[in-house]
């Protein structure tokens, strides 16, 4: 552009998809500024007309792989990461490419999804994210709320007039909701429904059972009726931990560090059973590590290991002298007493 960016012509364009690309080519201009994030972020609030066109904005740039490795769009993300550090008021709200950019940034990549069973990460049509045995990554909603799914986790968004929500069909996901009374937050996942005006908290499904850790704020469970018992609802109060098995719930006070500490790339036990730690390790890796007697498996260990780093797991077992690892290949190790 030769011209300063001017915000109230921009307005007058007559058609919010015309507005909407002039609004991504300004993005795209090595000469956008912080106003120009504000200006956007009043367009794209003003009118749901505006968000509609936003999005098919945001679909086209799904679509277009050459654009990421754009020189201009790298650093219109490094200067769009500044600003939300230096102006998180402004930028919460997370105009849709830099939404996408940031996903990059945090390790998911887009892609449309071709095949249904695909093990590939996947977002399709900007509603599905599908991560990898050992991979994360994060999604910024349009009002700023941000997703970060952890390994092998397959979860919907979808978002209306009335409420935001996401159905976790698989895996594990951290929620950190930006609070609006009018669009309540709910997450499905199991049969549990987890309702949130604004506030951090954990959800996670595996194998029938669903974990709801609440790191701030308060969130509302409701749980299906089961055996001809009415449904269950409670509420969880910072720093508690409810667990669902499909029949009935129980809820403890929890370490949430320590429960989420997959957020920094960590898995941290403390004395807890082997068997349960190795479940968990086996979550981040295509090896499976296999304990080969119960008395083993109740051993109570207790450390921090990278996720993701089997080996480094494994050597820490032989060195504390709590296991000896047997027929290792690339997909299999098994633990036996030393």
């Amino acid at each position: 552009m030769s011209q300063p960016f001017d915000a109230h012509a921009l307005e007058k364009i007559d058609s919010p998809d015309a507005t909407a690309a002039a609004y991504f080519s300004i993005f795209r201009s090595p000469k956008a500024t912080a106003q120009d994030y504000a200006d956007f972020e009043s367009w794209h609030a003003r009118d749901e007309a505006n968000r509609i066109a936003w999005a098919k904005v945001e679909h086209s740039w799904n679509g277009a792989g050459a654009m990421r490795a754009d020189a201009r769009i790298l650093e219109i993300r490094e200067r769009a990461l500044a600003n939300r550090r230096g102006r998180r008021a402004w930028a919460r709200p997370a105009i849709a490419a830099c939404a996408v950019l940031a996903i990059l940034a945090g390790g998911l990549a887009f892609q449309r999804q071709r095949e249904a069973g695909s093990a590939a990460l996947v977002v399709a049509d900007s509603r599905a994210i599908s991560t990898g045995v050992g991979q994360q990554g994060t999604f910024r909603m349009t009002d700023g709320s941000i997703i970060t799914a952890n390994t092998a986790t397959v979860l919907t968004i979808a978002e209306s007039d009335t409420r935001r929500s996401t159905a976790i069909r698989d895996g594990e996901a951290f929620f950190e909701v930006t609070k609006n009374p009018r669009k309540p937050f709910v997450v499905t996942a199991g049969g549990v429904t987890v309702t949130a005006l604004g506030t951090q908290f954990a959800v996670r499904e595996t194998g029938g059972q669903v974990d709801v850790t609440l790191a701030e704020g308060r969130v509302r469970i409701d749980m299906p009726a089961v055996n001809g018992y009415a449904p269950q609802s409670t509420v969880l109060q910072p720093g508690q931990e409810l667990v669902w098995d499909g029949q009935s719930y129980r809820t403890s006070a929890v370490e949430v560090e320590r429960r989420l500490a997959w957020r920094k790339g960590i898995v941290d036990f403390d004395r807890v059973p082997l068997a349960q730690a190795v479940a968990e390790i086996n979550r981040y890796s295509a090896q499976e590590i296999i304990i080969s007697s119960p008395a083993l498996a109740r051993r109570p260990i207790s450390g921090t290991f990278r996720i993701g780093v089997t080996r480094g797991f494994l050597q820490s077992l032989e060195a504390a002298g709590i296991a000896r690892v047997e027929n290792e290949s690339a997909t299999r190790a098994e633990l036996v007493s030393p």
